[in-house]
């Protein structure tokens, strides 16, 4: 089943307008798989509930091939289209949907599942990624939003964001958000530089 919706969401996100995308596209999604499988690996998760991740993060942004705004809605509806052509069963189209839902900012996970893809999700902004990544999603935001904003006003985002957010697994609460605080602070040096 993977095998099939990997090639499926790959075929996907390199076919429709989730090409054009600096961030949300497929290099994106395959580091989600990545990070979900050590994650899963890391906290012993079982080999269902791994699948169900696995899905799950392969589907998560394949809603951007019909939608900005809004996208994960979509992206469930792709999800449980190709799914029940596969004739799985209808709790596990709901685990995948559930863990995708959880993905919408701000996350709102209500199983243990969701919160580790929603972990995975934002796993870069407990590494060294996270400033690389950030730019991306800054262009992303300028050519699919609109959304232009000073140096300034950007780097205030991001202080803003890591503030906000907390990881939700245990692995993230324990690992990642040292990471997270690690760039928190580099963003805080940044913000110096401007004497705001």
């Amino acid at each position: 089943m993977i095998k099939k919706v990997s090639e499926y969401c790959t075929d996907l996100l390199t076919t429709s307008k989730c090409k054009e995308l600096p961030f949300h596209n497929l290099q994106h999604t395959k580091e989600v798989v990545q990070n979900v499988k050590y994650l899963c690996a890391a906290m012993d998760i079982s080999e269902q509930d791994t699948e169900v991740l696995i899905i799950a993060a392969w589907f998560h942004d394949t809603g951007f091939s019909v939608t900005y705004k809004g996208h994960e809605d979509e992206s469930k509806l792709i999800a449980s289209k190709f799914l029940n052509q596969q004739e799985a069963n209808q709790d596990f189209i709901d685990n995948v949907c559930n863990c995708i839902d959880a993905t919408k900012m701000p996350q709102c996970p209500t199983t243990t599942i969701a919160e580790v893809l929603c972990d995975a999700d934002i796993f870069h902004i407990s590494n060294s990624h996270f400033f690389y990544r950030k730019l991306l999603l800054r262009r992303e935001w300028e050519v699919f939003c609109n959304n232009q904003v000073s140096d300034l006003e950007w780097h205030q985002l991001n202080l803003e964001f890591l503030k906000k957010h907390h990881f939700r697994s245990d692995y993230g609460k324990q690992t990642l958000e040292k990471g997270k605080h690690e760039n928190l602070h580099k963003v805080e040096n940044i913000l110096a530089y401007y004497n705001v």
